[in-house]
């Protein structure tokens, strides 16, 4: 080899080697946990097979990741096309979970008790009359979703400062008696931790948790005056969800250190009460601890967000699984691990299983994709700018240029993405993505950008449609085009019972 061959080499290894570390930097953690068979960790690939099968067949639910982890394995995981492992997702209220560890790290350092009243930590914002009720109001009451406090799911759509606003409302019942979930308790939960840290609850997280635990991805939503909101809007990767269902089932310890107290760990995942007396159990009816839900098998537990966002643990399997998905039919997913997933795990000893078993498992994963009705892309409808009738998505224009649709907002914003024809196309947004909450500050904290893959043809029926999936969030949009009677029909993956037509007209 020449000098100037080897010269040339070596700057090709070079420019490789600086193109891998920006792809690692750029997906942060995945790909920490180790891997193995799931035969190897007492699992039969079949059961996980099935497991998926029966996952991807749930009606209204599109599912975006899936991880299962045994005696600390990932063993399985599947990323159904556009979602991709890098991809960050909103966790709704399985954000709680993580709060919670918070305030169990903040009560060992001293920093607060179970016992602290609430209007303590706020004396500048209570109202000019303390109630004996909100007076008596613990930490513990807000961990247990038994403040008092009547929900308002709308008062964090209106208020700015919504510490006052939520300590100015009527504690109707005694703190501690009855169970009302209401995410504004984790918001005040997040205020105590940032009042007696001086940090915010991702601040903290990042330093005692996330930091010793290699979560190098992580948003949090904020109120209009800087408090995360605690009790939903966390962003993470699904590895990084997985990695809390593992510091769960070891009793808060990571890699041999203590980072949560052992102690709050079983107190957290105990349930503290029935949540509605005198009903059957149901799935969402097994109990609640320090907002951590117990789940229908025996000793399992969860992390629970809003449209089936879940992070659940078998103690009795040495079991973690994460489901990140947007549907309507959650506790039917949860239903699916017990009934596939668990009757082929075994008492912890390696199974015996086919290469092509462990084949086909890797297969199936590896080829997931989100159902699209496209059955051909190549032809447009037409081409050219249509304006449109009064729609939920604001959208007061789309021009389509041959390889580009781009939406112009009715507060006058545009978003040019690219369209895939054959195969999915992905394009960096220049602003959000959709949102099923309309809090102030929403998106405040999270760090973006946010990317969206869309993919266009035509259905069987002859309808154009554009499928639009916001992979690093949850919102996912379908665009009907029916050009004989000019008309768009929009469905949108997170609020399926409604879909919306409207007319649109050339411009």
């Amino acid at each position: 080899m020449t000098q100037k061959e080897n010269i040339a080499m070596k700057r090709t290894l070079f420019t490789l080697v600086l193109l891998w570390l920006t792809t690692m930097a750029a997906v942060g953690q995945v790909g920490d946990l180790p891997r193995s068979t799931p035969a190897a960790q007492g699992i039969e690939p079949q059961a996980l097979a099935r497991f998926i099968e029966a996952l991807m067949a749930v009606p209204e639910t599109d599912i975006h990741h899936v991880m299962v982890a045994r005696h600390g394995h990932v063993v399985a995981e599947m990323h159904p096309a556009p979602f991709r492992a890098q991809d960050g997702h909103t966790l709704y209220s399985a954000s709680k979970t993580f709060a919670s560890m918070a305030v169990g790290i903040a009560i060992d350092e001293n920093r607060l008790r179970l016992t602290d009243r609430v209007a303590t930590f706020f004396p500048e914002q209570l109202p000019d009359t303390i109630t004996a009720r909100l007076a008596q109001m613990t930490v513990a009451d807000l961990l247990t979703m038994r403040s008092g406090v009547k929900p308002d799911w709308t008062m964090r759509n209106n208020e700015s400062d919504w510490v006052r606003s939520w300590l100015a409302k009527p504690v109707d019942d005694e703190p501690g008696t009855r169970f009302q979930y209401d995410s504004m308790c984790t918001f005040m939960l997040s205020a105590i931790v940032q009042r007696v840290t001086g940090r915010t609850m991702l601040d903290y997280l990042n330093e005692y948790l996330f930091g010793p635990m290699h979560i190098t991805q992580a948003g949090w939503e904020q109120s209009p005056d800087g408090i995360n909101t605690g009790g939903w809007g966390l962003h993470l990767q699904a590895e990084s969800q997985l990695k809390l269902g593992l510091l769960l089932l070891n009793g808060g310890k990571w890699q041999g250190r203590q980072l949560v107290p052992a102690e709050w760990v079983a107190e957290a995942i105990t349930p503290c009460a029935d949540l509605h007396p005198g009903e059957t159990p149901t799935e969402g009816n097994q109990g609640y601890g320090y907002q951590i839900w117990a789940s229908k098998w025996p000793g399992s537990y969860r992390a629970d967000g809003a449209m089936g966002q879940y992070i659940v643990c078998v103690p009795s399997a040495d079991l973690v699984v994460v489901i990140n998905q947007a549907s309507a039919h959650g506790h039917d997913v949860l239903g699916c691990i017990w009934n596939h997933l668990m009757p082929g795990v075994s008492n912890g000893e390696p199974l015996n299983a086919t290469a092509r078993q462990q084949r086909q498992l890797e297969r199936l994963c590896a080829t997931a994709e989100l159902p699209t009705r496209v059955k051909h892309g190549k032809k447009l409808p037409f081409t050219g700018e249509v304006t449109l009738g009064d729609n939920r998505l604001d959208i007061k224009s789309i021009l389509i240029d041959g390889s580009t649709i781009s939406f112009t907002y009715t507060d006058g914003r545009t978003e040019p993405m690219t369209l895939g024809r054959e195969q999915w196309a992905y394009t960096r947004l220049q602003g959000n993505p959709p949102y099923s909450i309309k809090a102030l500050n929403r998106f405040g904290g999270l760090h973006g950008p946010f990317h969206v893959a869309t993919r266009c043809g035509w259905s069987a029926d002859g309808v154009w449609t554009v499928t639009l999936r916001y992979v690093d969030w949850i919102n996912g949009i379908t665009l009907a085009f029916d050009t004989a009677a000019g008309t768009i029909t929009i469905n949108d993956n997170c609020d399926r019972t409604h879909p919306q037509t409207v007319r649109y007209e050339f411009k």
